[in-house]
Parts: structure tokens; sequence; C-alpha cells
């Protein structure tokens, strides 16, 4: 194992794709920290106020970084974060300005609702890494089980394979829009579940293979010769040799996951509003006539989020496909 993470380590795309994602994972957690519409600290009269942006304090309730800054005495003062505007605010500091192009006060402009783009944009990495891992770690479960269940026995297989097959017809788009449409409502895990269903069946095939050509494995009928019981056969002689697919599928599954739930979003049944999502960008862009400020940032932000995970994924598979 220390030899195989060395290899992975010692990727240069790896590395990169590791770092992409880290700093993504970062601006998903300290979003708040990064674009708010209250500030990192303030002293507003008597009062001092740290990381108001993250505790939203009552008293500062009907504030925002513009009109606090507006009443400033002589001895206050307001640290702002980088991007001082919240990803709903439509009229900070009781100023709209909507589809208001790149500016001093806006670096990446505004929205159609007159809403930050970079707030925006900053805050919608939160339903990307959200969504993509929890829609991963659900067709992980679902494929990895069905994909051994199919190699314990023949009539598993025969049911199971065939229910493989058929979830494989299914142009996984139009599933999941047929899936999406079922529901009045949408949720982060109702995206991330309607994802997995479609999604499970490839992962299981692979899981599948790999399961059947362990079982024919000399140490494998060795444990069944010992008495070893078919589900500790399943777990502890299959499993792990199994598992390479799953490992390298769902680390190239998690840019796929973003693709989709964009593509949801996009056609009005990803994440609902007002979450900030890249999708709901693009669809605004769309709608607005392309405009290059509210479309070529959430573009750049898909685009990056994908080469990253892709790029981990190529590690996974060289870490475990090399010997050694």
């Amino acid at each position: 194992m220390s030899r195989s993470w060395k290899r992975f380590s010692q990727a240069r795309g790896a590395r990169l794709g590791l770092a992409l994602l880290g700093g993504l994972i970062a601006l998903a957690l300290f979003a708040d920290l990064a674009a708010s519409d209250l500030p990192l600290a303030a002293r507003v009269g008597a009062h001092l106020y740290l990381l108001p942006c993250v505790t939203r304090p009552a008293a500062l309730a009907s504030d925002d970084n513009q009109s606090l800054a507006a009443r400033l005495g002589p001895h206050d003062w307001l640290l702002a974060p980088p991007v001082p505007y919240g990803p709903y605010a439509q009229h900070p500091g009781g100023i709209t300005r909507v589809l208001d192009p790149p500016s001093h006060r806006h670096l990446l402009g505004t929205d159609d609702r007159g809403r930050d783009v970079a707030a925006r944009l900053i805050h919608g990495t939160r339903i990307a890494l959200a969504v993509g891992p929890l829609a991963v770690a659900i067709y992980l479960l679902l494929g990895t089980l069905i994909g051994l269940l199919c190699a314990l026995g023949r009539t598993g297989d025969l049911v199971l394979g065939r229910a493989i097959e058929i979830g494989l017809t299914f142009p996984t788009l139009f599933l999941l829009l047929a899936i999406q449409g079922m529901s009045a409502t949408a949720s982060l895990f109702e995206v991330g579940l309607a994802i997995a269903l479609t999604e499970w069946p490839h992962l299981a095939r692979l899981v599948r293979a790999d399961a059947l050509k362990t079982m024919a494995s000399p140490h494998v009928e060795a444990a069944r010769a010992m008495g070893a019981s078919p589900v500790r056969v399943a777990l502890v002689h299959v499993l792990p040799l199994a598992s390479s697919a799953a490992l390298t599928t769902a680390a190239f599954g998690v840019g796929q996951a973003v693709l989709f739930e964009t593509a949801l979003t996009f056609l009005g049944f990803g994440v609902p509003p007002p979450l900030a999502s890249w999708g709901e960008l693009l669809s605004q862009a769309q709608a607005s006539g392309l405009e290059p400020w509210l479309l070529v940032p959430p573009t750049v932000a898909i685009a990056l989020t994908v080469i990253a995970c892709n790029l981990v994924g190529d590690g996974v598979r060289k870490m475990l496909e090399e010997p050694g």
C-alpha cells in the first residue's frame, strides 16, 4: 500500500488534481469567509463582532457590509471578506444592479436579480462538492453490493445480471430527468440519489466481472473447502480483489456527477432555488443572451472540477493496475 501511494503521489497529474480538488474543497468549506454580506470582524459602537459572517448575530440582521461601512463612526472599523456580498443579496447597500457587467464593485458582475456572480460562484462550490460525493457514495455501495451478489450463485447472477443489462440500456440523462420529474420538489439528497440510480449499473458490471474472475481463483476455492461461508468468501476473499474497479470508478465518478448535477439544474430539475449552483448561473446566462460574465465563470469552474477529478482518477487507476 505504501508503494502504491508513493507511485500515486509521484504522478504529476495526480498531484495537480489533488491540489485543485483541495483548493475547491477549501473554498466550499470556507465559502462564508470568502464571500458574505457580513464582515469577518467589525467594531460598531460599543460592540465587537467576530466572524459575524458565520454566526449571523441578530443585531446585524438588517445590515450588510455596505450599510455598515456607511455608518461607521470615527472609532469603528470593519474587515470585509474578499467578496463583500452574500450569494442571495439582491440589493446590497440598498442598491440594485441587474445584469451589471464586471466592475470594481462586482468583480464578476451581477445576475438577473442583482446578486453578485462571484459570491454565487463561490457558494456554488458547496453544491457541486456535496452532490458529487453523495451520488458516488450511494452508487458505489449499490453497485459493489449487486456486483458481489452476482458472483455468489448462478441464480443471483441470472436475475441481477439482467437487471444490470436493463439499467445499462437507459440513456442516463433521460433517466435522470424521469426520476427527478416524479418528484414535485428537489433537494440535494434527491439529486444525488437520482444520479446514483442511473450510474450503479456501470459500476456493478465492472465489479461483477472482477468478482466472477476472483471466485475462480485458487485461494477462494481453498476458503470454500475449509468451510468459509458465502458471506465471508465475498467480503474477505473476493471484495478486496474486486474493489479496484469500484475505487477507480469512484474517483472518476465525482466529476461526472458534477456534470450531471449541473445539467439537471440548468434544465430546472436540479437543486431548488435560491441555492447557488453553477448550473443555475449557466441557465441565467442562456436566458440573458449568453452574457459572458454569467457564462464563462461557471464553465471554467466545472471544467476545473472535472479535470481535477479525472487526474485523480487516472492516478488511482495507475496505482491499482501497476504491480508492486
